[in-house]
């Protein structure tokens, strides 16, 4: 097993300094359902097996929040990483309609989840997210993609904005144009997973921290897991180990099926009054179209500054400076603002740009791959795979995988994401 990383020292660990108290397990049992894992994915799923009746139990391999769900920037958006346009040039429109769907559905899910589970100390807020065009080209596909949607598709939150409502938006004369969705929103990740524990706690699924899954076996028409403390005895099996699959030995089969990549976000000291009226007034989330995407957002009054780009397993001071320095391109005048902290975590990223979930036996199932847009979307297909494994109506449409993928020339993953990285990096640099 490799070493847990530590808790991120981050905007959201500083707000939810303390976690809950969740014990290792330590004791043999038996449950209906073993979720390993205790981020978005798995915390959905855990509640929809339990709304199924059934015993649950949640096994996290650190403390609650060290992976991507308590990591995240705090994006709820309806999207994937593909484009819908893509979507149904490469598997028809009809394929398209239903990802998108799904897509807004997911933000539904959690807003349900919200009221359901009473989680009002989330902080979120459905104020729309706003693409920001770097380039006449960016901004011509950006619309491009904007009216395919409206008359294809009748989604009809999108907004294409000139260049002065832009600016007016950001604070910013660094874009030329963009286009807002109205239904996205942004919320305190770490909250909103401590919120999902303490309700999944609550309503008696057995949720333990600091409980490594070390193997799973299939035996005499059960499951059985071995932790460092105790067994587990279950039925069925759900593999939720997505981005942080490499850290045990139970989460090969989804390592083996996604590229982790390292994604850096910075937030500053509070700013100036001058400059919290003057920078992202409305407190939407913003992304910017280059190829290494930025993204950023206001939260009490410090503006977070996060994207691609930091590679390894650790945090990189260079990553940081990186990305400071295209913080202050896009915000001159956060120039003597100082940095007041530095965090990164990892994405799952798969080799067709959508989600996966699916079977690798009758007993055993698995989600994993959000490629950095699974704030919504991992709670929901969480949700969804629960539903599959228990005989009830669910749609995941091209999530939905016949067996697991493998990421072609697995052991040279990482030079292959340095390689693209840097390119990348080079055409943005020459304005390409």
């Amino acid at each position: 097993m490799m070493p847990l990383p530590p808790p991120a020292k981050s905007l959201w660990r500083e707000q939810e300094p303390a976690s809950p108290d969740y014990p290792a397990l330590l004791q043999d049992c038996a449950y209906d359902i073993a979720i390993i894992g205790g981020g978005y994915t798995g915390l959905h799923a855990a509640h929809t097996f339990a709304d199924a009746g059934l015993s649950v139990i949640v096994l996290e391999a650190g403390e609650p929040g060290i992976g991507g769900s308590g990591r995240n920037g705090g994006v709820v958006s309806a999207k994937f990483r593909r484009g819908f346009s893509d979507i149904a040039r490469s598997h028809g429109l009809e394929m398209a309609q239903r990802m998108h769907t799904i897509a807004t559905a997911s933000v539904e899910h959690l807003t349900t989840t919200l009221n359901r589970f009473d989680l009002s100390n989330t902080g979120f807020r459905r104020v729309g997210a706003l693409k920001c065009a770097h380039s006449a080209k960016a901004l011509y596909h950006a619309r491009q993609e904007a009216d395919w949607l409206r008359n294809t598709l009748g989604d009809t939150g999108l907004h294409v904005l000139c260049p002065e409502a832009v600016a007016e938006e950001t604070g910013s004369s660094s874009f030329v144009g963009g286009v807002l969705q109205d239904g996205a929103g942004t919320i305190q990740p770490l909250a909103y997973l401590l919120g999902l524990w303490r309700a999944a706690k609550a309503r008696g699924i057995g949720v333990f921290a600091q409980t490594a899954v070390q193997s799973i076996a299939e035996q005499g028409g059960r499951v059985v897991l071995t932790t460092p403390g105790a067994s587990v005895i279950a039925d069925r099996v759900l593999l939720a180990t997505n981005a942080y699959s490499w850290l045990t030995p139970a989460g090969k089969p989804i390592a083996r099926s996604i590229v982790p990549f390292r994604s850096a976000m910075v937030a500053t000291e509070p700013l100036p009054d001058h400059l919290d009226k003057l920078l992202l007034p409305t407190c939407r989330s913003y992304t910017e179209t280059r190829r290494m995407m930025r993204w950023f957002r206001k939260v009490d009054g410090r503006v977070i500054f996060g994207g691609r780009g930091a590679l390894g397993a650790v945090d990189a001071p260079a990553a940081f400076r990186r990305l400071e320095g295209a913080m202050r391109k896009i915000f001159p005048e956060l120039h003597d603002v100082p940095i007041a902290l530095r965090w990164s975590g990892q994405v799952a990223l798969t080799f067709d740009g959508l989600p996966q979930a699916g079977l690798l036996s009758n007993r055993i199932g698995y989600a994993a791959g959000f490629n950095g847009a699974g704030v919504a979307m991992s709670g929901f297909v969480g949700d969804q795979i629960a539903r599959r494994m228990t005989g009830q109506p669910h749609d995941l449409a091209l999530i939905a995988r016949a067996s697991i993928p493998k990421v072609p020339f697995y052991p040279l993953r990482a030079i292959a994401v340095r390689s693209t990285t840097f390119f990348y990096e080079m055409l943005d640099a020459a304005g390409l």
